[in-house]
């Protein structure tokens, strides 16, 4: 008979070994434990110090994208999408433009009795002007007068208490910006009643039969004087217009824009790319730029309270110093062989001087010494015969015949000596 009790002990026996061989086994994977545990307190302690000094980091950065997705999108919950690449804004370089910087003689010939005003009148203000008879002049708060050189008379045509700009004067009509409502109206002589003719206008001059104008909102403008339909040449939006000159297929004009100036000029047609046109050398005043007949008129800037009239003919490198003033007041006015200026005298007084291309020479013309703190908004024009300044209370004329030395004063609605 077996013994059950010894017959149950080998296996026992077989049993134990095998828990002595398994407990070698456990032996090494605790090893292997203890070691990957290390490895993860290693970077569960890189982890923490990251987003100590790093909180707003994103911990998932630092797995590769697939990983990153699989967190994001099956275990947080998150869904991603592929933002756009985007780039810093960046300021549109200017158009590059076509420089014109010749035209022949005869783009430049024209007849002053076909010419609305002096072109450096209108660009002062267009106060005065003259059509070969007459003198015209504005007086704001009353309307225009006429002035007859001949007799010295004269009389309130056109009553208004707008304030007026621009006066041109061609055939039998007056053209003239009504600054008040911003129209530009027409008004055939011997009437009292003006045309509307354009809105929003803050600039115009008129040669033979074509209006050029300028509106607020800085658009270029031309339109027959009969038809009255305006063509847009050009618009410079925000950027500040200012009228220079006209040959005759094409129209100058410069636009401000950030301090800087830049001049342009456009052809008489609708849709015409404009072009940048040579103008003056470095150093000059840029802001004062007038063209008549095909010779620019500027100042230059020598140092403080050391200023040059200058002349040069369009297309032409070479420069002419006509005169030598104090301080430019205002745009060089040019009438045949004569350019009229002012020269504002320490910010004391201005004087009105003629130079004459011919002899060369420089004359004082009228000269007012009690405009205070308005000198900065005179007004100076030639009107012909009479030259005149005007600003504020202080409205004086002479004659170009007896110079400064005999000077007439508008008050009270009337001319007195």
């Amino acid at each position: 008979m077996k013994n059950n009790y010894f017959d149950n002990d080998k296996p026992k026996k077989k049993f134990a070994q095998k828990r002595k061989k398994k407990k070698g086994q456990m032996s090494a994977g605790k090893w292997i434990v203890l070691i990957i545990s290390l490895i993860v307190a290693a970077l569960a302690a890189f982890l923490i110090t990251i987003k100590i000094l790093v909180p707003d980091y994103d911990l998932t950065d630092l797995l590769p994208d697939k990983a990153q997705t699989f967190i994001k999108e099956d275990v947080l919950g998150h869904t991603t999408t592929t933002e756009p690449e985007t780039s810093a804004p960046t300021t549109s370089p200017k158009p590059t433009r076509a420089v014109l910087d010749y035209l022949e003689d005869s783009e430049f010939k024209f007849s002053a009795s076909k010419q609305g005003n002096f072109i450096g009148n209108l660009l002062n203000g267009g106060k005065v002007g003259n059509d070969g008879s007459y003198i015209y002049h504005i007086v704001d708060g009353k309307g225009i007068y006429r002035f007859a050189p001949s007799s010295e008379s004269f009389s309130l045509i056109y009553k208004t208490d707008h304030v007026l700009s621009s006066l041109n004067l061609r055939g039998d009509y007056l053209y003239f910006v009504d600054e008040t409502n911003g129209c530009l109206q027409k008004l055939q002589k011997g009437t009292q009643k003006p045309k509307n003719i354009g809105e929003d206008v803050k600039f115009v001059y008129v040669y033979d039969s074509t209006v050029y104008y300028i509106t607020n909102e800085n658009t270029l403008c031309m339109m027959d004087a009969k038809e009255l339909v305006p063509e847009t040449l050009y618009n410079s939006a925000d950027n500040e217009m200012q009228f220079v000159g006209i040959s005759k297929q094409k129209v100058f004009f410069s636009v401000k824009e950030m301090g800087d100036v830049e001049f342009l000029c456009v052809d008489k047609k609708a849709d015409a790319k404009a072009a940048a046109f040579e103008t003056q050398q470095a150093g000059e005043l840029k802001q004062v730029l007038v063209l008549e007949n095909g010779y620019f008129y500027y100042y230059k800037e020598n140092s403080p309270a050391d200023y040059s009239l200058m002349r040069r003919k369009f297309g032409s490198e070479k420069t002419f110093e006509l005169a030598k003033l104090d301080y430019p007041a205002g745009y060089p006015i040019t009438d045949s062989n004569k350019v009229f200026f002012a020269d504002a005298h320490d910010g004391s007084y201005i004087e009105l001087r003629e130079y004459n291309m011919n002899s060369k020479k420089t004359k004082t013309m009228l000269k007012s010494d009690k405009l205070g703190e308005e000198i900065n908004e005179a007004g100076f024009f030639h009107g012909g015969e009479y030259d005149f300044i005007i600003a504020g209370n202080d409205y004086r004329a002479s004659s170009n015949l007896t110079s400064s030395t005999n000077v007439m004063k508008f008050k009270d609605s009337n001319w007195k000596y």
